[in-house]
């Protein structure tokens, strides 16, 4: 009797990716964000990966515009920093002196608490949307131009997005630390032992860089980028980290965007 021929093994099937809900994401991507971009990687494009991060961003950065302009020491740090700035404009000849103290009784009578209010909500809002997609378009860059590999700007939109979520621990742990200190500049940074920080003044928005959070976010950006473009973290982390230092010199060096240094 013949021994039948041997069934055609099948081939072994890839394991199906593994998929998570956004608030585990949103959570994990502190503890596993190796996993958490893998993910991203290998799933089809959703907004809300770095939609909700910017919103909550926003909606914890307005909440802080209205309780620390409420306090009356801010306020009064706003107008001394509105002086600063016009003491040294007529310093450097770019308005008489009679000029600038037209142009703070106008900013006195108009910025008022509610204003100072509104006017850091929509700057916070604004930085908000602007920074994702300013760094998503960085990564997107890195990616396609120095590690040669393809892969969408939504993608990457979602890394930065993602990322974004240790911006929101760090302004909520800014928030409470203005509330304690009754300071306007109270970032979790080297900043802090500044007793009367000065936007104007290049070594204290030096200090202000000086932020574990910044670092963590170049992290968390390095591991989605390696991830993206199937590179070594070392690889990219060195460009990430690059890109940051130029960008955070920049805004150092240039008169009036240093506060985007923060």
């Amino acid at each position: 009797m013949e021994t039948p021929p041997p069934l055609p093994s099948l081939p072994p099937q890839a394991p199906e990716p593994v998929t998570t809900s956004l608030p585990a994401r949103l959570i994990n991507v502190f503890a596993e964000p190796g996993q958490v971009f893998e993910e991203i990687k290998n799933s089809p494009p959703a907004s809300s990966n770095w939609l909700v991060p910017v919103m909550l961003w926003v909606l914890v950065s307005v909440i802080a515009s209205f309780i620390l302009f409420s306090q009356p020491s801010i306020q009064h740090q706003v107008r001394e920093q509105q002086a600063k700035a016009m003491d040294k404009m007529v310093e450097q000849g770019k308005m008489t002196r009679e000029q600038a103290d037209q142009a703070t009784a106008v900013s006195e009578k108009f910025l008022g608490p509610t204003m100072l209010m509104i006017f850091g909500s929509v700057g916070a809002a604004g930085a908000a949307f602007a920074h994702v997609f300013w760094w998503a378009l960085v990564l997107w860059l890195l990616g396609r131009w120095l590690l040669k590999s393809q892969f969408p700007y939504l993608k990457a939109l979602e890394v930065a997005g993602l990322s974004m979520m240790v911006w929101v621990l760090s302004a909520i742990l800014g928030l409470l630390l203005g509330i304690i200190t009754g300071r306007m500049i109270a970032t979790p940074s080297a900043a802090l032992l500044i007793s009367e920080f000065d936007l104007t003044n290049k070594s204290h928005i030096l200090l202000a860089t000086l932020n574990p959070f910044h670092l963590w976010l170049v992290l968390l950006m390095a591991i989605g980028l390696s991830k993206l473009a199937g590179v070594p973290f070392f690889r990219a982390a060195v460009l990430v980290l690059g890109c940051w230092i130029l960008e955070q010199g920049l805004f150092i060096v240039t008169p009036r965007m240093g506060q985007m240094a923060l």
